[in-house]
């Protein structure tokens, strides 16, 4: 009885098993359940991180274009005569039309809040368009000014990026700001205005 032969080796190992998968193959079938389960897992939070970046992504674009258009239609409405010639008026509608479109992006990517604050100011840039006298047309520009204001404050909240414009954070004007010195704020459109005007 000399040699046994390779076969009868693999049926006394089978018959020993009975069946039975040894450690090491249990061990395998864990790494490949463990590395399915992660590849599925981070397909499923990658995507999602994706689409939550490139709505901000998106969203940040459309809040900056709308402003810019704004800051443009209140700025071209201040050297324009009363009330404005045609090629005032022209590029003022153009301004206009890119604040409708912006905001059209804004109301797919954006909470109500923010649709309703940038339709309040889409109207109040209307008005400074439509002032028949420089006193109206001044009125117009101030509440397209505070309309800005409120379109920046909702899109930060909607954003989760800080505080609303001069509102100080809980706790930090006793640390940060001496007694007796006013709160940093942020400038108003008149302040922004006069400093373009210097430099």
């Amino acid at each position: 009885m000399g040699l046994k032969t390779s076969t009868q080796v693999g049926q006394r190992d089978a018959a020993r098993n009975n069946g039975v998968m040894d450690a090491g193959g249990y061990a395998a079938w864990a790494a490949a359940v463990t590395s399915v389960a992660t590849l599925v897992v981070t397909t499923v939070v990658g995507g999602r991180r994706e689409r939550r970046q490139w709505a901000r992504e998106a969203l940040t674009d459309a809040f900056v274009a709308f402003l810019a258009a704004s800051w443009q239609h209140s700025d071209l409405a201040k050297v324009s005569a009363t009330p404005p010639d045609t090629s005032s008026i022209e590029a003022m509608d153009g301004q206009y039309g890119e604040m409708r479109n912006q905001l059209t992006r804004l109301r797919l990517l954006s909470p109500p809040d923010v649709v309703r604050a940038g339709e309040a100011l889409l109207r109040l840039q209307r008005g400074v368009k439509d002032a028949g006298s420089a006193s109206e047309r001044a009125e117009a520009l101030a509440a397209a000014s505070t309309g800005r204001h409120d379109m920046v404050s909702a899109a930060q909240k909607a954003m989760g990026l800080r505080r609303p414009w001069g509102a100080a954070p809980r706790g930090l004007r006793s640390a940060s700001t001496p007694p007796g010195l006013p709160e940093p704020r942020q400038p108003s459109d008149s302040t922004r205005t006069r400093a373009d005007e210097i430099s």
